[in-house]
């Protein structure tokens, strides 16, 4: 049974009313459909890198997800940490859902990039 994320606060977060009861997916992760049945969201977590990391998807049935759809899934499970977007190279990126949009993060929540703020507050 998966145990390194708390499924409960994200359905909290997303709101209790429009997601279903998150179910065990894969060897830990977790995955709930939105109500209407137009939405899913999928996690999962594992080690990389001496550091455990998390997977989060957001699809809909007929249409890419929105901007308020990835950050209602940023909150729902980072909360208040950082997580990515990944552009990756043709040949090495992997969809199996045309609809669908990813974000990864540390499990802890801490930067995996540097502060690109620091000094002028900009690049």
């Amino acid at each position: 049974m998966p145990t390194s994320f708390e499924p409960l606060t994200m359905r909290r977060r997303l709101g209790r009313g429009n997601w279903s009861t998150p179910r065990p997916f894969g060897p830990d992760g977790w995955s709930c459909t939105e109500l209407s049945g137009s939405a899913s969201v999928i996690v999962s977590c594992g080690p990389h890198d001496g550091r455990d990391w998390v997977h989060a998807s957001i699809a809909r049935t007929t249409a890419m997800p929105s901007y308020a759809d990835l950050k209602l899934l940023h909150h729902a499970v980072f909360g208040d940490g950082y997580a990515y977007q990944v552009f990756a190279p043709a040949d090495r990126h992997v969809n199996i859902h045309n609809f669908a949009l990813h974000l990864f993060g540390r499990l802890d929540g801490a930067a995996a990039l540097p502060d690109f703020t620091y000094g002028t507050g900009s690049i």
